[in-house]
């Protein structure tokens, strides 16, 4: 995958991160936690604090740009692991990701491959690859991209970070996923953000969408909070190494 389609599908995270004005909670009672019935700030300020100490989560997301629509579906915790799948513009093809510390295995579907290289070279590297996982590291440059995706510290920092000059309004309930959530409504920055917080439980973030001054488009919601991920690397028949392929 290129350097381009992979910063695109890192974007939706760090954009996502960057566009989140909200925080975290107050007083957590049974069901109901009570921020429903205050300022937006307050909202902001507990959900940040709520997001800033999840050992994990699910984050699916979308961003849409003038290259298209890259699509992430990913778990991780603050062990390093993760587990998913991104999708870069245009659908041709996804690439499934585990990470087990420093450690990375990515693979890119027949579809992805070919959609990479057409023609001759496409068909020798579904030849080569034949299925399996590219296996590298953190460092590795064909997989760095990929690997700052999972970074769960990454976007603990963003989440616990204040921006400033945000213009808050509270909105209606609603639910996310079945789950009763508060909404809040951010302008910064020529961005504009709508996010939906829990009402029940920890007040966690459960969904963002935004709009920069670009034009570029940002969705994601998160859920499966404090979660065992459960990343399996492939059997080392099902991968092969990076250098393997220079």
């Amino acid at each position: 995958m290129s350097a381009p389609r992979a910063a695109a599908a890192r974007r939706v995270t760090v954009g996502a991160a960057c566009l989140l004005v909200l925080a975290s909670g107050g007083v957590a009672r049974a069901d109901d936690n009570g921020i429903a019935d205050d300022s937006p700030q307050a909202i902001a300020q507990a959900s940040r604090e709520a997001m800033a100490g999840v050992t994990s989560m699910r984050m699916v997301g979308k961003v849409t740009n003038t290259s298209g629509t890259t699509a992430l579906d990913l778990r991780f915790d603050e062990q390093g692991n993760c587990v998913g799948t991104v999708t870069p513009p245009g659908g041709t093809g996804s690439a499934d990701i585990v990470k087990r510390g420093d450690d990375v295995w990515m693979k890119l579907d027949d579809a992805l491959l070919r959609a990479q290289a057409p023609g001759p070279a496409g068909e020798d590297a579904v030849a080569l690859i034949n299925g399996r996982y590219l296996h590298g590291t953190t460092d590795s440059v064909q997989l760095r991209d990929f690997a700052q995706l999972c970074d769960l510290d990454f976007f603990k920092k963003e989440f616990s970070s204040k921006p400033p000059s945000e213009q808050l309004v509270k909105g209606a309930r609603t639910t996310v996923d079945g789950r009763p959530a508060i909404t809040v409504t951010s302008r910064r920055d020529g961005r504009t953000g709508t996010y939906q917080v829990s009402t029940e439980d920890e007040p966690y973030l459960l969904r963002v969408q935004g709009t920069d001054a670009s034009g570029e488009r940002v969705a994601a919601t998160f859920s499966a909070f404090d979660e065992p991920v459960k990343a399996t690397p492939p059997a080392p028949s099902d991968s092969v190494d990076l250098t393997q392929l220079r």
